[in-house]
């Protein structure tokens, strides 16, 4: 919403999330935004974007703030608008869910975080807790960070006295990034479970070491790359010439939309119906049909995949993760099936490499 409607700009987004810019523009990748190098404000006016925010739940004065008002002028921005303003507070006789609300603290939530879950504000959160004769939990401590950033040891002593990281974060006044490099660089697992975007830091370093190259490995996990740099340096991964010889064959897979497409040529063939039939349902030629049909009978199914897959714009190293197979397989198919070095186009299959194709099945 601030990057597309409001116009913000990934140093900006950084800032307000105390984030990298790599990190922000890799989350936007991730929801599908396409990012743009410069981005441009949105036509529509500042009320349009207020609108938006004010719809998400946000206070008026986080709407402002965001938007770079004040309380009264994003309020009177919104009145002006004809947006019906929520109340302050919730009146006393609202319903509440008290015994989700009990079960939802028991299990360890703050009173705080139990009413953003119910959609109250924390004060009807706590009275109703107590209302209820629920033991409060004590809060969370309030961390307050320090007028200058403290020094990179600091960071690495509050890791081992157990500090979670954005609370090392507050603590010191120092960034994501800086806090992940000084634990790699002390020997420290800088990330134990899937980041933000979903990544896990172990599955990416065992994919760059059976590839040796962040383009693949941005390619595999659809991240980008400065993304996949980052989490190598994090991760104390020095950079590769070659793959890992001790690190054995990884599979990680997707199903590309053509996989799909394969899948269902292949079961209406084993219902009995023709290639014509088939082809016509899917718009295709009956030759193309009859090519699917036989990759999948292939005596040598390996290598007719190989070659598929590259035909289809697959990179070796894509190919080698998707199929669990060593890179220097891969690429001795290829060496040997085709005579063209060059990478063919995502929806077009070279006639050498077709011809090649068509030799092997008749050499098997």
């Amino acid at each position: 919403m601030l990057y597309q409607s409001a116009g913000f700009s990934l140093d900006r987004l950084a800032s307000l999330y105390d984030e990298t810019a790599a990190v922000i523009r890799s989350a936007l990748l991730a929801e599908g935004v396409d990012v743009d190098a410069h981005p441009r404000p949105s036509p529509d006016p500042i009320s349009v974007t207020m609108e938006r925010l004010y719809d998400l739940k946000l206070s008026i004065d986080r709407v402002g703030w965001l938007c770079g008002y004040s309380y009264g002028k994003a309020r009177k921005v919104l009145l002006h608008e004809g947006v019906q303003l929520r109340k302050c507070g919730p009146p006393l006789n609202q319903e509440v869910d008290v015994p989700r609300l009990v079960k939802l603290h028991k299990s360890g939530l703050s009173i705080e975080a139990c009413g953003r879950e119910l959609g109250i504000s924390y004060g009807t959160a706590r009275n109703r807790l107590r209302a209820a004769g629920m033991p409060l939990l004590p809060e969370p401590p309030i961390f307050v960070r320090p007028p200058t950033p403290l020094s990179a040891s600091t960071v690495v002593d509050l890791h081992l006295q157990g500090f979670k990281k954005e609370h090392i974060r507050q603590l010191t006044g120092r960034s994501s990034s800086f806090i992940h490099r000084q634990l790699a660089l002390a020997g420290l697992q800088a990330r134990v479970k899937p980041d933000s975007l979903g990544i896990d830091t172990g599955t990416l370093v065992a994919i760059y070491q059976c590839v040796a190259s962040s383009r693949v490995t941005a390619e595999v996990l659809h991240i980008s790359e400065s993304a996949v740099l980052a989490r190598l340096w994090e991760a104390g991964q020095d950079m590769l010439d070659a793959p890992d010889p001790d690190i054995g064959p990884l599979r990680v897979q997707a199903r590309a939309p053509w996989q799909q497409r394969h899948q269902e040529i292949l079961a209406r063939a084993a219902r009995g119906q023709r290639a014509s039939e088939i082809a016509a349902a899917f718009q295709v030629s009956v030759a193309n049909v009859t090519d699917i049909i036989r990759l999948y009978q292939h005596r040598d199914r390996t290598t007719a995949e190989i070659l598929y897959r590259r035909a289809q714009g697959e990179s070796p190293g894509v190919i080698a993760i998707r199929m669990g197979l060593r890179l220097d397989r891969v690429k001795d198919v290829l060496a040997r099936y085709t005579s063209h070095p060059r990478r063919p186009g995502p929806l077009t299959k070279p006639p050498t490499q077709q011809r090649n194709l068509h030799a092997h099945r008749h050499h098997c």
